[in-house]
């Protein structure tokens, strides 16, 4: 008992640390292991500022839709699952409209200063897959898809919804 007062630690210090210890240590599992984060490749940063450029270019009065799926630095495996189901559904239904101009596919870091606009934009408050329509450079309407972590656990459920919602705005086309 001599020993554990000296140290500073009485019984009921060293219960509040067993509690404390694992609530810090999961916290920096999440933080630093689970969701990795970090900056994307440059050749994907480079396709996406050309895929941009093109986004203003094409599309005119016919219109265009964007999808775009917003993360955040921070990505656990829940959120890189998001954003290949969501790339796997435009590119494998879409492919003919993709290459066509018609839909286009974007990744936005929503955390970088240059995007944080589309946080207030689009009211996103997590990860999150919103479709759009612009029509001569504007955009017209937007839809954020809530439902895409609901889902996220059955991949044929995720793509049949996503789908549908891109279908709905190309009937406008």
């Amino acid at each position: 008992m001599q020993q554990k007062r000296r140290s500073g630690r009485s019984r009921k210090g060293i219960g509040l640390d067993l509690l404390v210890l694992p609530m810090v240590c999961v916290l920096a599992v999440f933080v630093c292991g689970s969701c990795q984060g970090g900056a994307e490749p440059a050749a994907t940063k480079e396709a996406q500022e050309q895929q941009s450029a093109r986004t203003d270019e094409q599309g005119g009065a016919n219109g265009q839709v964007v999808v775009t799926y917003f993360y955040t630095t921070a990505r656990c495996p829940t959120c890189h699952r998001l954003e290949e189901y969501s790339r796997d559904t435009v590119e494998s239904a879409f492919a003919r409209e993709l290459e066509q101009g018609r839909i286009v596919f974007h990744l936005i870091n929503m955390q970088e200063p240059e995007n944080r606009h589309y946080i207030q934009d689009y009211k996103l408050y997590t990860k999150s897959l919103v479709v759009s329509e612009r029509k001569d450079g504007k955009e017209i309407r937007w839809k954020n898809l809530p439902d895409i972590w609901k889902l996220v656990r059955d991949k044929e459920q995720y793509e049949q919804y996503v789908r549908s919602e891109i279908e709905d705005y190309l009937k406008d086309l």
